[in-house]
């Protein structure tokens, strides 16, 4: 792993882990897509430490029920709740965000950089968007299915690339920029004659 960007062992640091499972699942030289899992248990609880500024999200598939959790952001609780098996959650990381953990947490956390977003809208002919969006603690059932596969190669004997993995790295980029992505809004009057 490199030392650049939320995911990998990077991620795990954050979350004070020594070594976390990871994924490279399209390796793009400015953009890479990652899963990485995150298990904390409850000896592991409490504040994490931030995660600096960086144009990318991490989009959060819970695989166990968390009893409560917080999103900080720029040092403040931001998103206070608690999360069902299977919901999402969507993290812009311009912002600087940490994590209190008030429950044992079970997840993979999937490393969305904006130039890849940028690169899926292009090369689909579709506009470019803006950023991604959803309402905390959505249960996505596309990315639930999408995240049993992800976990399946994850736990796999070898966890590097595949043409299997970049597929599934692009299907869930598309679904996320589809579903949640925010679309800059035409100028107003722009058609009109």
């Amino acid at each position: 792993m490199g030392t650049q960007g939320a995911y990998g062992d990077l991620l795990g640091r954050y979350f004070e882990l020594p070594s976390v499972p990871a994924l490279v699942m399209l390796p793009a030289p400015k953009a890479p897509f990652v899963a990485t899992r995150i298990t904390c248990l409850p000896d592991q609880l409490g504040m994490k430490q931030e995660i600096p500024p960086e144009d990318a999200f991490v989009v959060t598939l819970h695989l166990a029920g968390v009893g409560h959790h917080e999103l900080w952001v720029r040092g403040r609780p931001s998103v206070v709740r608690g999360y069902a098996r299977g919901a999402i959650s969507i993290v812009d990381l311009r912002d600087e965000v940490a994590s209190y953990l008030g429950s044992p947490l079970d997840a993979l956390h999937f490393y969305v950089p904006r130039a890849l977003m940028d690169a899926v809208t292009d090369a689909a002919g579709l506009p470019r968007v803006c950023g991604l969006a959803c309402p905390p603690g959505l249960v996505d059932p596309v990315m639930e299915n999408l995240g049993a596969a992800v976990l399946a190669l994850l736990e796999g004997p070898q966890r590097e690339s595949s043409a299997v993995s970049e597929h599934l790295a692009i299907a869930i980029c598309a679904h996320l920029v589809h579903r949640f992505g925010n679309r800059p809004e035409r100028a107003r009057g722009r058609f009109a004659h």
